[in-house]
């Protein structure tokens, strides 16, 4: 499924009705994109989904702020800035660490309203 920046795409997209289904669909879809992996040690067990920017820091509820991460790291990490927090530990990888900053390059949003400007053809 194609992944939106927000639950409430998905709603307004009519891949479902529901709030929490939307949600829900968010939420898997983030982390089939990260191949159902842990975003910084690449664990498989005990899965969630962390903000990379804490929401206490003024992060954003939103998809390029949010990967797939193992309950381990995500705990540790905890409101810590994610560079310096992911530096120090021992499985740091670059190629993962590349792969974190390209996710989190905001993509083009594509207009949720799009209005086709109108002829007037009474003229």
């Amino acid at each position: 499924m194609e992944l939106f920046h927000s639950p409430q795409q998905y709603l307004y997209n009519l891949q479902t009705t529901s709030s929490s289904k939307a949600k829900k669909i968010w939420k898997e879809t983030i982390k089939e994109n990260w191949n159902n992996e842990c975003a910084y040690c690449g664990s498989r067990e005990n899965l969630t989904l962390d903000h990379i920017v804490p929401l206490s820091n003024g992060g954003l509820d939103i998809t390029p702020n949010i990967v797939c991460c193992c309950r381990d790291c995500n705990h540790n990490k905890s409101h810590n800035k994610w560079e310096d927090w992911y530096k120090q530990k021992e499985f740091f990888s670059s190629d993962r660490y590349e792969k974190i900053l390209k996710w989190m390059t905001p993509s083009i949003v594509k207009n949720l309203y799009a209005y086709r400007p109108r002829r007037n053809n009474c003229t």
